[in-house]
């Protein structure tokens, strides 16, 4: 059973007097202990995520509405929540909608977090655009359609592993580009081995590119 360790979730929501384009903002924070694993779910949007030191994550997610059906996407808007969640050694955290998405097409939804760039993370997205830098701990993702970029240093890294099912992959190693196997003409696959750090990383994307940049 899961229970609920949320330090501080904070909705801004807009006067009523605000403009209508003003995002909905939802911020978050917890602490991750030492050995926890850090588990992000995230359905649709643009999501960063910057390694920061010491052990407290925090996210600032906002969200706007878009398009001819405002006032139902503004409906939709105000039913999303985020959790944040401890269950078996694994820190939750999760954008949850309560509904069916049939207005995600109306949102516009941009999420920042501050991950510790010690503690391993496992990013689950939908469909959008993922940018990743500064971890120093094993990451995996697995992003159903977009774009998924990555950069961390080689100094932390073990090994890499990229699949892109339909799409491209592109892996930047510390001798330069690794090249690519393809897969049935429109697939990919990148990997990278016998690092010098104890980070693995493994990056799948469905229909996209997936890319990994490891800096001297």
């Amino acid at each position: 059973m899961k229970r609920s360790i949320v330090m501080g979730i904070a909705c801004l929501a807009a006067a009523g007097a605000a403009s209508a384009a003003e995002p909905r903002v939802i911020e978050g924070r917890a602490k991750v202990a030492s050995d926890q694993e850090v588990r992000l779910d995230f359905p649709v949007g643009e999501l960063e995520i910057v390694g920061v030191d010491g052990d407290t994550l925090e996210i600032v997610v906002e969200i706007r509405c878009k398009g001819r059906r405002r006032a139902r996407c503004e409906d939709t808007a105000e039913q999303i929540e985020l959790d944040i969640d401890e269950s078996r050694g694994t820190l939750y955290v999760e954008i949850e909608p309560h509904s069916k998405w049939q207005w995600w097409d109306d949102l516009e939804i941009e999420a920042r977090v501050k991950q510790p760039a010690d503690r391993p993370l496992r990013v689950d997205m939908g469909v959008g655009e993922l940018v990743i830098e500064g971890l120093a701990a094993d990451l995996q993702v697995d992003l159903g359609v977009g774009e998924a970029s990555v950069d961390m240093s080689v100094d932390a890294v073990r090994s890499v592993f990229l699949d892109a099912g339909i799409g491209e992959t592109e892996l930047l190693g510390p001798k330069g580009w690794v090249r690519d196997e393809r897969s049935f003409f429109i697939g990919s696959e990148s990997s990278w081995r016998d690092g010098p750090g104890e980070a693995r990383v493994h990056v799948e994307v469905g229909v996209g590119e997936a890319s990994v940049r490891l800096d001297g």
